[in-house]
């Protein structure tokens, strides 16, 4: 059980507690329809629960309108971030909003002394019957099972909360969250292509003479995107990359460094900064998606180094489903609040000593979960994605806030758009569920997640055209299996910086779905954050995996070469007496001109064509690959 800590929060002398000023209840969230989670019988009302409510963070309209300033590169402020502790400042949940929640559930029969306040003041925690809670929250709570897995959770469909109220919640858990105790991991955006070795049985490298288009070598990656060999290392801009539940294999990088980047020397690796217990390498269960991200990063920024971020112990990585929390958590104390800042229905919990674990048994984390231990690189890439209708909008909100929160700070945060095309995860309400093919059944469109975050830079995938030219064209491989990830949120409504570009696209080149729907649901929200931002190569990507030459393909390489541009520019702006560039994407779409347009190809899904390549920004390639010497001017020319 983890070992939580709390403090109770006193009123002030004097101070009397009240039932709240309005009694009219509004819903406060909505649990999204899954095909997967079914609903079976009501709740025992006498079955007990372990409440949480997520007080509101203060002021997060103000860091919205802040982040957009400092990134704007006509802005006098450009640049000027703010400290961690700045940040956790502006944003730590007020006084009232505890007191006002407090006095909520005194009034409804939580008594005070049942409820107490985290360390981080951003949680309030109690223990109540389901009966309470159907009375508190005006709803009825039933077992849900997972016809896939057999699991069951306690939740609701919605919920409801006192007008007065709701200001000062996030949300409360369990409701609408899906737990799931067993589960499929996260989508990793790889794919493997085909390649075969020499019929000879030769041991001389593989891929010697191939073409760009047929294996996309380093020197492919600088020839087509105008990348100069580097040769600095600036203290204090090592890369910062994220893997879970994936691990790099020593051997294998040895083996493609030697055969595409000699110059870097056998053993080179990552410094590593294991978040909760994350280790790599790890013998024996090296993984192909880290050696892949690792490869196309090193020769890109050589000499400069990787920082690695390995997330979660083994135990963790096979039992949660969550993603991203602890990552945050570790290098963000302000988004940590030790025992209770992570959904619990989600994330992992901290020391593993449950009924079935040791906490000195292998693969364990014997300690409370890390809380701002790492400094944050400048740029991080993530080359993880899942749908965006996976979580509740309340898990993957204030995670998207967090984002936000580090874009103050300078910080880039660069992801793959994913692999499915229109169809992340499958798609919303399809006409018959097939789960071999279930990207390709008739459907809603289903936006990736966190790629559709406003706070993030999300890359998109492109491939080399035959020929001499370097041309490229939008990745759609027949058969389903991997279509740059693009489309629009449907919770994240376009941002200022993007919507001039947006509102081109739509009037020049509007799709063919804007007056269907699927059982009232639209094809997509022509109104949401447009994505992806910008596209990098992402097919035909040569590694070793176990010993053996292959080529990988998938946004999961196109997300780090597009970082690894950032982390260049970096390098050039820090030696210039300047700071990082931060949230990238003011600056990107007021300078189109810094990218190569990519007009040919498509993302299909759900029965459809998908998004097509036009002129300009669209949802399959974004603004489309970057031209370094261009984009390096843009950012140089900045204070």
């Amino acid at each position: 059980m983890k070992i939580l800590l709390f403090v109770t929060f006193a009123l002030a002398a004097g101070a009397s507690i009240s039932s709240p000023t309005s009694h009219h209840h509004v819903r406060h969230e909505k649990r999204m329809d899954s095909p997967v989670w079914l609903k079976q019988s009501r709740a025992s009302p006498n079955m007990t629960l372990p409440v949480r409510i997520a007080i509101s963070q203060k002021d997060i309209h103000v860091g919205h309108d802040l982040l957009m300033e400092i990134s704007d590169p006509k802005s006098e402020k450009y640049g000027q971030y703010l400290s961690a502790k700045e940040v956790g400042d502006m944003f730590r949940p007020s006084s009232k909003s505890i007191s006002s929640v407090r006095e909520w559930l005194h009034g409804s029969g939580i008594e005070l002394d049942r409820h107490n306040v985290s360390a981080g003041r951003g949680w309030l925690k109690f223990d109540a019957t389901v009966q309470e809670m159907e009375s508190l929250l005006l709803t009825e709570y039933y077992v849900y099972q997972n016809h896939e897995t057999m699991e069951e959770h306690i939740g609701c469909n919605e919920y409801h909360v006192p007008h007065g109220v709701q200001k000062h919640i996030e949300f409360i858990t369990p409701a609408v969250s899906t737990v799931r105790v067993s589960r499929k991991r996260k989508e990793r955006t790889t794919r493997r292509a085909t390649y075969s070795e020499d019929q000879d049985g030769t041991s001389k490298l593989p891929w010697v003479g191939a073409a760009c288009h047929e294996v996309v070598k380093p020197e492919c990656v600088r020839a087509l995107y105008n990348i100069p060999i580097s040769n600095s290392s600036v203290p204090g801009n090592e890369f910062g990359l994220f893997e879970d539940g994936d691990y790099y294999d020593q051997e294998d990088l040895d083996l493609t460094f030697a055969a595409i980047a000699p110059y870097i020397k056998n053993g080179t690796h990552p410094k590593l900064e294991g978040v909760d217990g994350g280790t790599a390498p790890l013998a024996g269960q090296g993984g192909v998606e880290s050696n892949l991200d690792i490869t196309v990063i090193y020769p890109l920024i050589h000499p400069q180094d990787i920082i690695l971020f390995q997330v979660d112990d083994l135990k963790a990585i096979q039992t949660y489903q969550g993603f991203g929390n602890t990552f945050l958590d570790a290098i963000d104390a302000s988004y940590c609040t030790f025992e209770g800042g992570d959904d619990p229905n989600f994330d992992p919990h901290y020391p593993d000593n449950g009924p079935n674990t040791t906490s000195t048994a292998p693969g364990t984390w014997d300690k409370p979960e890390m809380c701002g231990a790492y400094t944050p690189t400048n740029v991080i890439s993530v080359s993880y994605g899942i749908a965006e209708r996976a979580y509740p909008y309340s898990y993957i909100n204030r995670q998207c806030q967090e984002y936000m929160k580090l874009g103050l700070q300078g910080v880039s945060i660069i992801y793959a758009s994913q692999d499915s095309g229109v169809a992340s995860g499958g798609c919303i309400h399809p006409d018959n569920v097939n789960k071999t093919t279930l990207a390709a059944n008739p459907g809603a469109f289903s936006p990736g997640w966190p790629a559709a975050c406003p706070y993030v830079t999300s890359v998109g995938a492109t491939k080399i055209n035959p020929g001499e030219n370097l041309s490229e064209s939008a990745v759609s491989i027949p058969g389903g299996d991997f279509h740059s990830g693009g489309g629009f949120s449907n919770h994240w409504t376009a941002p200022e910086y993007q919507k001039e570009t947006l509102d081109s696209y739509f009037a020049n080149h509007a799709p063919p779905y804007n007056n269907l729907t699927i059982y009232g649901t639209p094809y997509y929200n022509r109104s949401g954050r447009g994505y992806p931002d910008v596209s990098a190569v992402g097919l035909n990507i040569p590694v070793y995996d176990v010993g053996k030459p292959t080529l990988e393909y998938g946004t999961s390489a196109s997300a780090p070469i597009f970082a690894s541009i950032i982390n260049l520019i970096n390098e050039h702006r820090l030696a210039a007496g300047k700071g990082p560039v931060g949230f990238l994407n003011p600056v990107l779409y007021q300078h189109p001109e810094a990218f190569t347009d990519i007009r040919t190809g498509n993302n299909p899904g759900c029965g459809t064509q998908g998004f097509s390549a036009v002129e300009g920004w669209d949802p399959v390639t974004g603004l489309g690959t970057p031209n370094f010497p261009k984009l390096l001017d843009v950012f140089m020319a900045l204070p």
